[in-house]
C-alpha cells in the first residue's frame, strides 16, 4: 500500500486505530509504514497524542 495514502487517511480519520480497521492491516504495520516514510523523508510527519494525530509543521509542508 502506498504511505502517503496511509498518512492521508490517518489525518482524515485522526487515528492509526480507525485506519488501520479500514485498511485491513494492524496499528502495529500502519505505525511502522508511517515510520518508514517519515525516515525516508528525514522528518516528523505527525505529532501523536491520547486525543488523536495532527500534522506537524513539517507535515503541513511536505503535503502542499
Amino acid at each position: 500500500m502506498n504511505r502517503f495514502l496511509i498518512l492521508q487517511k490517518i489525518i482524515e480519520l485522526g487515528s492509526f486505530t480507525k485506519t488501520a480497521g479500514v485498511l485491513g492491516y494492524t496499528q502495529s504495520s500502519i505505525s511502522q509504514m508511517l515510520a518508514s516514510l517519515e525516515d525516508e523523508l528525514s522528518i516528523k510527519l505527525l505529532n501523536r497524542s491520547r486525543s488523536g494525530v495532527s500534522l506537524t509543521l513539517e507535515g503541513q509542508d511536505s503535503i502542499l
